[in-house]
């Protein structure tokens, strides 16, 4: 819990406080932040919240510019190509140290060269640090017309295309904004060009097609990321309080059953499985409790 506070402040205020020994001091972290994280139940459901399954509150994830859940699917032909590569490495590397021992090893240096090439960098690892660092230094790229055109026009369309939920947040706009501008850096370009643009625009296309697209709608819903629930399932939530309200009001003893709750939703057009779900959140937000079983009344504060 410790370190997601400390995440936080380092991602949304770009520095971090330090107290101890009697010091106290505040810090700049101007740096990018990798993270990683195994899924609750060892594997990433399409169909949960990303919160509910990396233990991470949504006002933490909604931070990231990127997030991409890494999902596992039998493919022949993928899993083919998967499989030779690591048995290859493996062989390689049983040569190469059969080599280093034996004087009188039957495996020649071409088929060693042969076997490591697969997984011999293209580039060396020093290269690859002395590039960055270099980009990093002295190549500071500028949005041009078209680019900046390109972005404002693709960021206000969307949001205007959707009525309800939110696809994007102006938190999203600044993420396009350092995506084009890495693009162009990796370059070594001092101009941000529309290719840029776009090449930023796929890459968060592709990241809201993982974690922030609304199954029951099929738009993308960033408040999927920043809330942990789609606009739908907040509409639908409202939807079960007021049914809750009105049942309580009409009931003797001011609850309202699980069954009634039910079947009133279903006729308001809510599967029974998602009033359900409704009501599990709504139970767990606090917004209503449970004075006797299957029977729910609304909280003083709602």
């Amino acid at each position: 819990e410790q370190d997601r506070s400390a995440l936080h402040q380092a991602i949304e205020q770009q520095e971090i406080s330090v107290a101890k020994a009697g010091i106290n001091a505040t810090l700049k972290s101007r740096c990018a932040v990798l993270a990683a994280a195994n899924p609750k139940l060892g594997r990433f459901d399409e169909f949960m919240p990303i919160h509910e399954q990396i233990n991470m509150p949504p006002a933490l994830l909604s931070r990231f510019d990127l997030i991409f859940s890494m999902i596992d699917r039998p493919n022949r032909e993928r899993d083919s190509n998967l499989a030779l590569h690591i048995l290859q490495t493996h062989k390689a590397g049983e040569i190469h140290e059969q080599r280093l021992r034996l004087k009188d090893s039957k495996y020649t240096e071409e088929e060693e060269k042969k076997l490591m090439k697969p997984v011999t960098p293209f580039f060396e690892p020093e290269f690859l640090r002395k590039y960055v660092a270099y980009a990093k230094r002295n190549v500071f790229p500028v949005l041009q017309d078209d680019a900046l055109e390109r972005l404002k026009d693709y960021y206000v369309s969307l949001r205007s295309s959707s009525e309800e939920s939110i696809p994007f947040t102006p938190r999203q706009l600044e993420a396009f904004v350092r995506l084009a501008e890495a693009s162009a850096r990796v370059r070594l370009s001092d101009h941000v060009t529309i290719e840029d643009a776009e090449r930023a625009i796929n890459i968060i296309e592709k990241y809201l097609r993982r974690v922030g697209l609304d199954r029951e709608t099929g738009r993308f819903d960033i408040d999927i990321i920043t809330t942990g629930i789609s606009r739908s399932q907040h509409d639908r939530m409202l939807t079960v309080l007021e049914i809750i309200k009105k049942l309580s009001g009409e009931s003797p003893d001011g609850t309202a059953s699980k069954e009634d709750i039910i079947s009133e939703g279903e006729i308001q057009g809510i599967e029974s499985g998602k009033v359900k779900d409704a009501l599990e959140r709504l139970k767990r937000n606090g917004q209503i409790y449970e004075p006797k079983h299957n029977h729910y009344r609304i909280t003083e504060e709602y």
